[in-house]
C-alpha cells in the first residue's frame, strides 16, 4: 500500500490543506483542489531568497512579515496572512525582488590575513 505525504498547513483563510501526493513525491505539495502548497519553512526560504537583500522576512505562525532594512523607506513593514499575499504587496510597493542578502549569496569565503584579527570589544591589548 502506498503511503501518503503527511504535509498539511493553513490556507490563510482559516482552512486546512492536506497533501494528496505519495510520501516520497518530489517538488511542491498538492492539495485536494490541485493547488501547489508549500510548508512555512519552504515559503520562508523562498521569500528570503528573493527579498533578503532589502527586507528581513519572518513567519510568526499566523502572519507573514517583511521589514525593510532601510528605516527611511516608504512602506517599511508589510504584514499579510499568506506568503503569496506578502509577495504581491512587496512587488506592489517595491517593484521586482532584488535577490538574496549579500551574506546569503554563494561566493568565496574570506580568508583572514595573519596579524589582522580584530580585537573584541572590551578586550585589553
Amino acid at each position: 500500500m502506498t503511503r501518503l505525504c503527511a504535509a498539511q498547513g493553513d490556507t490563510g483563510r482559516g482552512e486546512r490543506w492536506y497533501c494528496i501526493g505519495r510520501a516520497d513525491h518530489p517538488g511542491a505539495h498538492t492539495d485536494d483542489h490541485g493547488r501547489a502548497r508549500y510548508l512555512p519553512g519552504q515559503a520562508l526560504q523562498e521569500l528570503v531568497h528573493r527579498w533578503g537583500r532589502t527586507h528581513r522576512v519572518a513567519y510568526t505562525g499566523t502572519l507573514w512579515v517583511a521589514v525593510h532594512r532601510d528605516p527611511h523607506t516608504h512602506w517599511r513593514t508589510e504584514i499579510e496572512p499568506t506568503p503569496e499575499l506578502l509577495e504581491v504587496r512587496l512587488r506592489e510597493h517595491h517593484g521586482p525582488p532584488p535577490g538574496p542578502a549579500p551574506e546569503l549569496e554563494p561566493g568565496p569565503v574570506p580568508v583572514p590575513v595573519p596579524g589582522s584579527v580584530p580585537r573584541q570589544r572590551g578586550a585589553t591589548p
